[in-house]
């Protein structure tokens, strides 16, 4: 019987087949995977959150974009429309101050003409009960002339004459004669029927000489010095200004603002659509539920039918309506004022004006995220190679020793087999050191 000498613990056979023969996961992929897919989740975690946040952005974003515009829109509706009553107010007290003789419509007619210098209006007049009538304005958008009315008569049948003006405001040269009934003309018989200052239904201008318009008159009655009433004062606006106005606004690419009246009648837009059309040398306005631009009479069908042709509107409303597969936010704002207007300013912004900017920044975070994931994992790689190169050192080494350990024990055709075996098992770079030992 040989000597007994201790020797390590040596591994049983089986478990020794069962480790040559039966794949284990590497060292390497054990530490790396792990650290992956915690990265992994992590890098989606950021993006859709980082998308929801975004989302959520967005709606208060559109919000406050969309209250301060309209508020802003208001105040310039409160500015601009207070103008023409301001004058028709300035005109009646100088007149019944005695300061503005109605007499004297030369004067009268000068005086006007510089205060359209001052103001922007299209048109200042003072309607007389004698059916006279003097005033001055732009027909064509920029030109101040004058007209002058007297009463009609039989030998008179072109009553109204047109001037030229220069730089003074004298009357130069007649552009224009025609026939005028003075009592027939909304500016003179709304007034005289309120008898108070009023607004004007809005009238469309049309001549073939001049650019078609629509106005909105303010008018009032006018009294003497004994507070007789001698006729009605009044000043009208151009609309196609608040159009103007409303097209410089900065609501980005698919954006619209536009204004209606209660009845949907279209008053000004942000398009280059007018809001109305010449048919037969004749305005026509349109309702916006109708309007040439698919974006504005989207918009005006959707409220229409959720408030009943517009009339069911008395508060802001904020809402997301859906035109051709896009969300449009939007934001309807009643606005009036002391003499009777009663529109509505409604301000639509596409969702994707929004989002394309929160698409793009999710796609950079996620962009950066995998780049991260990339550079974190190489390092990985990196770190566990280092770490499990002296391991994997070890592992071989002990494994010859227990081969050579069972050696002892058992023939040595019969182990020789084994280590060969083993060593052919492994991979290139162990065998070296296996054959080594």
């Amino acid at each position: 019987m040989p000597n007994y000498k201790p020797k390590l613990k040596l591994q049983s056979p089986p478990r020794l087949f069962k480790s040559v023969y039966f794949p284990r996961l590497p060292l390497q992929s054990f530490l790396i995977i792990p650290f992956v897919i915690q990265l992994f989740a992590a890098v989606g975690l950021v993006g859709y959150l980082s998308f929801k946040n975004g989302e959520k952005v967005v709606g208060v974003l559109a919000d406050r974009v969309i209250v301060r515009t309209n508020a802003e829109v208001s105040r310039y509706l409160d500015a601009y429309l207070s103008i023409p009553h301001r004058i028709s107010q300035i005109n009646a007290d100088a007149i019944r101050l005695g300061l503005l003789n109605t007499k004297d419509r030369y004067t009268i007619a000068k005086y006007f003409w510089h205060q359209m210098q001052t103001y922007d209006l299209s048109y200042i007049s003072l309607n007389l009960s004698t059916g006279e009538q003097v005033g001055a304005g732009r027909y064509d958008g920029k030109t101040v002339v004058i007209d002058d009315v007297v009463p009609p008569s039989p030998d008179r049948p072109n009553n109204t004459t047109t001037y030229s003006t220069d730089a003074q405001g004298n009357r130069t040269k007649v552009i224009a004669t025609g026939p005028w009934d003075t009592f027939s003309q909304p500016n003179y018989t709304a007034p005289i029927k309120a008898g108070k200052p009023i607004w004007i239904p809005i009238s469309p201008y049309y001549a073939p000489e001049y650019p078609p318009y629509i106005a909105a008159s303010a008018g009032q009655p006018v009294y003497d010095a004994k507070q007789k009433m001698i006729g009605t004062i009044g000043a009208e606006i151009h609309l196609s200004k608040l159009s103007d106005y409303l097209r410089n606004i900065d609501i980005g690419e698919g954006g619209s603002i536009f204004i209606i009246e209660r009845d949907g009648s279209l008053i000004a837009n942000s398009a280059i659509d007018q809001p109305f059309v010449v048919e037969n040398q004749t305005i026509n306005r349109l309702k916006a539920t109708h309007s040439t631009n698919p974006i504005i009479r989207g918009i005006a069908l959707e409220l229409a039918d959720r408030f009943h042709e517009f009339q069911g509107i008395h508060a802001p409303q904020k809402l997301n309506i859906q035109l051709s597969d896009h969300t449009y936010y939007t934001y309807v704002t009643p606005w009036r004022d002391r003499h009777g207007l009663s529109w509505l300013v409604i301000l639509s912004i596409p969702e994707r004006q929004f989002m394309a900017q929160i698409h793009t920044n999710t796609r950079v975070t996620i962009l950066l995220c995998f780049v991260a994931l990339g550079g974190a994992i190489a390092i990985g790689i990196f770190t566990t190679r280092w770490i499990n190169k002296p391991l994997k050192a070890l592992t071989i080494a002990s494994q010859a020793m227990t081969a050579i350990n069972y050696l002892e024990y058992h023939p040595e055709t019969t182990i020789k087999t084994t280590i060969e075996t083993n060593i052919q098992n492994k991979s290139p770079s162990e065998q070296p050191l296996i054959s080594h030992h």
